[in-house]
């Protein structure tokens, strides 16, 4: 919730010296008071004034912006606090002016509870809350001459601890404009004084229960936590030693252990001795294998054996940063949808949270990733051409005629001038090659359609400032391998004209299919009677549906940012897609098309236009 302020030297709490970390929050509380604090160490006077409550919620409200930066935008959270205490006059809402009521212990509970949502408990400031209501309770002269201060102090971090707690439970950590803006959850409301409001005299933890993702893989993965947990904590599971591959027949200790692995995840049941690599035992590691993307062989290798002694507490990390990333979307994906889980190198179509259609997928390489944003599918390209992004051109076209003058003629490409709307062909010797990379550089490189075009027979759109989607491959051996990150971006579908048929609601008895279409060699636009949501995902951890947890490799590195941003509370400069390019142009361009399509449904130009 807060930055954490640094103290080195030794010191009683801390007698070995370093760095003892303090809450920010607490030292805004306890500054704001350090004059009163000070005079009670001394006896009270007989004659001090009443210290009220109210005085001291109101001057505590009105500084709470001194010193206090929390780059997850707390300042909308300061807001509703002041929002809520000005409607109440005041007023306290923990406690009655002397003594705390039930809620405040309840509140604490709420938020220890909040590590089971994935959540970081010491974020929201609570062994300072329990300081505090454990304060309030103290029968001494002095505490009972700061009662009031305290509990005003108790008030207001609880007030605003709540609040952040239900903020980061529905939308997470990371600041909302760092993310796709098609990502804005629909349940905004209820999440700022309003929830204080309902929260009073009951359960806090009924709201926190309230702001959760409701998604079926978020209550999947946040069971999964849970398991994990208590499996790091009796210990974690046994390591496999080092050793030759264990395969159907190995016996030893070292079975003994891959067994009590195995069984700790609930992935194996052992019925006989469990020194023996038997048969079951074969099947329940190609299962694991399987699950983690591994090629498929029953033997336990040097990789299979890496990934099985990955420690429990890297799994639990794991899963912490993909049920933020839940945090992150909508209450819905949608009814029928599109998703594409990145690091799985896999589609689905989805309809009514069942997989009605999957397939493999290729997706961007590491320097040219695939970027993570949810848009629509609104109209399919039959015998697409190829307009190469301006990265491609600079990065491979560009030396490929300094090596080759004739490379453009040898793939049926053309360069077509946009300096005008005639958009013209233009001789590939006129152009200024070396201004490629600049902003006035106006051509376009264009591959006509046939078998040598990477795009393949299917492109399905979905105009985005990425210029990326959804196409077909001639490279058919890619989506043989595990790994298939090849792409300049863009995702290449395994079965891309089933795939067209299913969002075009064809069927077998229609007439007129996509590959028909196919078949003509012409190009075409087709339009969907209605616009599919798809949705580019970078899920490394997630449950499948029998119940079995499923973990990916970090593929972009962008587990190893969002833990580092969450670690540090450096949140506002989070980037979503780092390396991934944007380009308003084509933005504009996909703009453009999308709008022809929609007016003109089954469309049929000239093969030299995008």
């Amino acid at each position: 919730m807060s930055r954490r302020l640094e103290t080195p030297g030794p010191t009683a709490a801390n007698p070995a010296g370093g760095i003892a970390r303090v809450p920010l929050a607490s030292w805004l509380f306890v500054l704001l008071g350090l004059g009163s604090w000070a005079c009670g160490c001394a006896p009270a006077r007989q004659d001090a004034p009443e210290i009220k409550i109210e005085h001291e919620i109101e001057q505590l409200v009105a500084r709470r912006g001194a010193g206090l930066t929390d780059v997850t935008e707390a300042r909308q959270t300061w807001r509703w606090v002041e929002e809520f205490y000005e409607k109440r006059e005041y007023r306290p809402a923990w406690s009655n002016g002397r003594r705390a009521r039930g809620d405040a212990t309840k509140l604490l509970e709420a938020i220890r509870r909040t590590e089971e949502a994935g959540l970081s408990p010491g974020d929201y400031d609570l062994e300072h809350l329990a300081s505090l209501l454990s304060l309030s309770v103290r029968s001494n002269a002095r505490a009972e001459s700061l009662r009031a201060r305290t509990l005003a102090r108790f008030e207001v971090l609880a007030t605003f601890s709540l609040l952040r707690v239900a903020d980061h439970l529905r939308e997470g950590r990371i600041p909302r404009a760092s993310l796709d803006p098609d990502w804005v959850p629909d349940s905004l409301a209820g999440g700022g004084p309003e929830a204080i409001t309902r929260t009073i005299g009951h359960d806090p933890s009924q709201l926190f229960v309230e702001r959760e993702p409701r998604q079926q893989g978020y209550r999947r993965l946040r069971e999964v936590l849970a398991r994990y947990r208590a499996i790091a904590a009796a210990g974690g599971w046994p390591e496999i030693p080092a050793g030759p591959p264990l395969a159907l027949g190995a016996r030893g200790p070292r079975v003994a252990d891959l067994v009590r692995r195995l069984s700790l995840t609930g992935d194996f049941r052992a019925t006989g001795p469990d020194t023996v690599f038997d048969g079951r035992l074969e099947q329940a590691v190609g299962s694991f294998q399987a699950r983690l993307g591994i090629p498929v062989s029953g033997v336990v290798g040097e990789a299979t054996r890496a990934a099985f002694n990955l420690s429990a507490e890297r799994r639990i990390r794991q899963i912490e940063l993909n049920l933020e990333r839940w945090r992150w979307l909508p209450d819905t994906l949608g009814r029928r949808h599109v998703e594409i889980n990145i690091p799985a190198y896999r589609l689905e179509l989805v309809r009514d949270d069942r997989v009605t259609r999957a397939m493999r997928v290729v997706v961007g390489k590491r320097r040219s990733p695939t970027p993570v944003f949810s848009d629509r599918i609104t109209y399919v390209e039959i015998n697409p051409t190829w307009t190469l992004p301006p990265s491609v051109v600079v990065k491979e076209i560009v030396p490929a005629l300094k090596r080759n003058k004739h490379y453009l003629e040898e793939n049926h490409m053309h360069v077509i001038s946009i300096a005008d709307a005639k958009r013209d062909t233009v001789e590939p010797r006129k152009v200024k090659w070396k201004e490629a990379a600049s902003d006035s550089f106006l051509y376009l490189v264009v591959q006509e359609a046939g078998p040598d075009n990477p795009l393949g027979q299917i492109k399905l759109m979905c105009p985005n400032e990425y210029d990326v989607y959804l196409h077909d491959s001639p490279s058919r051996s890619r989506f043989a391998v595990a790994v298939r990150d090849y792409s300049h971006g863009c995702v290449r579908v395994e079965h891309a004209t089933e795939l067209a048929d299913s969002l075009l609601g064809l069927t077998a008895a229609d007439t007129v299919r996509t590959d028909s279409l196919v078949a003509l060699g012409a190009w075409k636009r087709v339009r969907l009677r209605e616009s599919v949501p798809v949705h580019f995902l970078y899920w490394t951890a997630w449950v499948d549906d029998t119940g079995h947890m499923c973990f990916r490799d970090d593929l972009y590195g962008l587990d190893e940012r969002l833990d580092a941003a969450l670690r540090s509370r450096r949140t506002a400069g989070f980037v979503l897609n780092p390396g991934v390019e944007v380009s308003p142009f084509w933005a504009a361009e996909a703009r453009a098309l999308d709008a022809a399509a929609a007016r003109g449904g089954l469309v049929r130009t000239s093969s030299n236009r995008r």
